[in-house]
């Protein structure tokens, strides 16, 4: 399901530490904004909370005691018949509660609202869905108290733990091997299962992916496993769970996990764009200038630079000393000239251009007053930071180039339709990268 809700709908639930925690993060940091996208995903990260600590019968999560799981876990895996010390009385106890959560699960008897398993959160990178599965976390092992407001909620009754999924998955090799060296001849799943459920009934996942044969042969079964031992999981994706394991080795084995998420778990798709990450690293570099000039205030603040023959460049951010930040489109959308650009590299020691997209021959005049600019900073010495759209490989496309060695300080050099060398230049590296502009992409 993708996060398009009415706020009407919103407005008639009841609302949880998630959204009440992420509301106050946003409103206490200029760091962060109101993404719609992640309002409503703590909504969704709400009921899961209310789901967890409910005592409604029909929200109260299925909970098998610890003495009941190895038994459960066999009968769930087909493996029940393994040589292993069982009590007759816990196992027949364990198999009648596996079996009355399992007829319980699949006729229906949850609510339809409700995810059984855990959330799976997929989407684009950097656009918070690593931090919001952190603040439901910490909602579920530590409450919320707002006391001025007297709000208060409390933490969950249940084991929990907080893992990278590919740190998750090494445990699970050297769980499955330490078990292995003991029962060579018995299915570890099942015992690997039991002993996680026993550590956590709450498992919250970073970055799920499965890439290899091995891993999605184990993932399949264990997973499902922790679902029927009543393991709620939240976790993770930059990809949908379609395309999990996509491209590998028998595959069609792997397909019916993928249904069982679908089944077991809410799978929600974070529709934004926007990565909040390279924000974060721009912000860190735009700080890094204050701290350098010895000054703890790092607020934006706009000036305007004086320029030859009484020419001005405003700028709309800059710190108090050493660093200016720009879109591309400000510096090079503009009718600005390198007397422009030799002042703003004059007056900072750092500059920061975000937003910049893909050059190619449609926007000609922008990508040389980029190359125009990148020149001026380079005669300046001043450090350039950019944030762009491509990769460095892929920023100029239709393009002739060609790499040749200068005096070691290395250029782009644009050349025109004579090829005729012009005097833009830029650092790249160890090498010069002599571009020739063509008017297509």
């Amino acid at each position: 399901m993708s996060l398009h809700r009415t706020a009407a709908t919103l407005l008639r639930q009841r609302v949880g530490p998630i959204s009440q925690a992420f509301k106050r993060r946003v409103a206490s940091s200029e760091r962060f904004r109101l993404d719609s996208e992640q309002l409503l995903l703590s909504s969704q990260l709400d009921d899961l909370y209310f789901s967890l600590t409910s005592s409604s019968l029909f929200h109260t999560r299925f909970f098998l005691p610890d003495q009941f799981l190895e038994t459960a876990a066999r009968h769930f895996g087909g493996s029940l018949n393994d040589n292993f010390t069982t009590n007759n009385n816990i196992d027949i106890a364990a198999i009648a509660m596996a079996t009355a959560h399992s007829l319980f699960v699949n006729n229906n008897y949850y609510s339809q609202s409700q995810p059984r398993g855990g959330i799976y959160i997929h989407g684009s990178v950097g656009v918070g869905k690593s931090m919001m599965v952190d603040l439901f976390y910490s909602m579920c092992a530590n409450g919320l108290s707002i006391p001025e407001e007297d709000v208060h909620f409390h933490p969950i009754q249940r084991t929990h733990k907080r893992i990278h999924f590919h740190e998750f998955m090494l445990d699970v090799h050297q769980r499955i091997h330490n078990y292995k060296m003991m029962h060579p001849k018995s299915d570890p799943i099942p015992s690997v299962a039991a002993s996680l459920a026993k550590e956590a009934r709450l498992l919250c996942f970073d970055e799920m992916q499965v890439t290899d044969i091995a891993d999605a042969m184990i993932i399949k079964r264990l997973i499902t496993i922790l679902f029927d031992l009543g393991v709620v999981i939240v976790t993770t994706s930059n990809r949908p769970p379609s395309a999990l394991y996509e491209g590998g080795i028998n595959r069609s084995i792997f397909l019916p996990f993928i249904e069982t998420i679908h089944k077991r778990m809410m799978v929600i798709r974070m529709e934004g764009t926007h990565d909040y990450r390279r924000d974060e690293i721009l912000e860190q570099w735009f700080a890094q200038g204050t701290a350098a000039a010895g000054n703890d205030d790092n607020k934006a603040q706009s000036e305007t630079i004086p320029v030859v023959m009484g020419r001005s460049v405003h700028v709309n951010r800059a710190n108090a000393h050493h660093c200016g930040w720009f879109t591309f489109q400000e510096l090079c959308n503009q009718p600005l000239g390198a007397a422009d650009y030799l002042a703003i590299a004059h007056r900072f020691d750092c500059i920061i251009v975000e937003k910049v997209p893909q050059l190619c021959g449609n926007t000609y005049n922008e990508a040389r007053r980029f190359v125009t600019l990148i020149d001026a900073l380079y005669e300046a010495r001043t450090k350039l930071v950019i944030s762009a759209d491509v990769s460095r490989e892929n920023l100029f496309v239709g393009f002739d180039a060609t790499v040749e060695t200068h005096d070691g300080d290395e250029e782009i050099a644009i050349f025109n339709d004579d090829k005729q060398i012009s005097s833009e230049t830029f650092i790249n590296g160890e090498v010069a990268v002599l571009v020739h502009f063509r008017q297509q992409c």
